[in-house]
């Protein structure tokens, strides 16, 4: 008698653990996509002569806007908001902008990636930073350029500049706000490649 009890709570119990496990499984396999999916944040991997090939965990990470002028061959002036982005493994000076953020590294474990979002033609310094792909390619517009890998060795910073003519990829803002921006970087020219993710925090002027 006592047999068949233990037969009956096994049967309701098998049934019960199966239930959970698979309910388990399915948490963790949904927390693994949306962490897969998700843009931004800050993680980049870098190739070059000067760093070598690794992975850069971004410490801290800022973006400012300045007004980019063109001038077509009639004389035409134009303008568009240009975000200058830097992202490194330390903590960055943000306290002057670009005065700041330039200054030389301290330690040769130190890498700083620089990179500048033209936006939308017509747009000056005040515009907010638009999501949307950001091409090399472009002619002047939604343009990613000026990208430059900062790293340093034998006492003095060592500044690789990716060539604008070979350069091909694109960044893609995936999210944009008076505060923040985040996206998706993917850049090569020649042996030199960036990619990864970004979370910058906007800086204002005053």
């Amino acid at each position: 008698m006592p047999l068949r009890n233990e037969n009956r709570f096994q049967k309701r119990v098998h049934p019960f653990i199966a239930t959970t496990v698979l309910s388990m499984l399915a948490i963790a396999f949904l927390v693994l996509l949306l962490g897969c999916s998700k843009s931004g944040g800050n993680d980049l991997h870098v190739k070059s002569p000067a760093t070598g090939e690794k992975d850069v965990s971004v410490k801290s990470s800022y973006a400012f806007a300045v007004t980019k002028s063109f001038t077509d061959i009639s004389g035409k002036i134009s303008t568009a908001v240009s975000y200058r982005v830097y992202a490194a493994n330390y903590d960055l000076d943000s306290s002057f902008f670009a005065q700041t953020l330039d200054k030389p590294l301290k330690s040769d474990d130190d890498i700083r990636v620089v990179f500048s979002l033209v936006g939308e033609q017509g747009g000056t310094e005040k515009s907010a930073v638009k999501t949307g792909t950001y091409s090399a390619k472009a002619d002047k517009f939604m343009k990613v350029e000026d990208v430059a890998i900062v790293s340093r060795k034998g006492g003095g910073d060592n500044k690789v500049f990716l060539d604008r003519s070979t350069l091909s990829g694109d960044v893609k803002v995936t999210s944009a706000s008076d505060d923040s921006v985040s996206g998706d970087v993917d850049l090569t020219a020649g042996d030199t490649t960036i990619k990864g993710s970004f979370t910058a925090k906007v800086l204002k002027r005053k």
